[in-house]
């Protein structure tokens, strides 16, 4: 009987030193729930793009949006059916933070002063911040800015206007500008 209990007792403290093993183990695996937050954020920051259609007789006709972001800023490219100059460009991204479908934000990009400029703005353009653009190709560009500048939100929506002023008087005429989506907005998940 000593002898069994001997085992039995050996038996369960194997079993509970096995079972504090795998426990450590499984703390150390890259499955805890910081690894898996840091996938799901990561599988977030990937790169969405949308494809709007050769809609308009414009320089500045829309064809494909991407927005993409990490923990600190967000990027957005713009690419257009044809090439353009840089004095040419005249991009707007409107937010909608809250769904409400009424622009919070505006993040621009434009010729001024030379060069291509971007800022980030409220629809009074008041200047929230700055963004940075480069050229991404003879048909696109990139802006970037940081993240702080939307506030603390998890999904937004957005849409992009290019204006192409046809007739140079620095104004949005019918005509001169193309709209993506056509309708609605794109939603962004942070």
């Amino acid at each position: 009987m000593g002898t069994q209990r001997g085992f039995a007792t050996a038996a369960m403290l194997a079993l509970l030193l096995a079972s504090c093993a795998r426990t450590e183990a499984e703390q150390a695996s890259p499955e805890t729930p910081v690894a898996r937050e840091a996938a799901i954020r990561t599988a977030q920051a990937q790169p969405v793009s949308f494809t709007d259609p050769d809609d308009v007789n414009l320089p500045l006709d829309l064809k494909t949006l991407t927005h993409a972001n990490d923990d600190s800023n967000i990027a957005y490219t713009v690419e257009t059916y044809e090439p353009f100059k840089d004095s040419q460009a005249d991009f707007t991204w409107e937010l909608d933070k809250n769904n409400d479908q009424m622009v919070d934000t505006l993040v621009s990009v434009e010729f001024e002063e030379g060069k291509l400029g971007a800022k980030v703005e409220d629809p009074n353009e008041k200047e929230l911040g700055p963004a940075t653009v480069t050229r991404a190709g003879p048909n696109s560009l990139r802006v970037s800015f940081s993240r702080r500048l939307i506030g603390p939100v998890a999904t937004y929506q957005y849409r992009v206007t290019a204006l192409s002023d046809t007739n140079g008087n620095d104004e949005p005429d019918p005509g001169e500008t193309d709209l993506a989506p056509d309708t609605g907005f794109y939603q962004h998940r942070l």
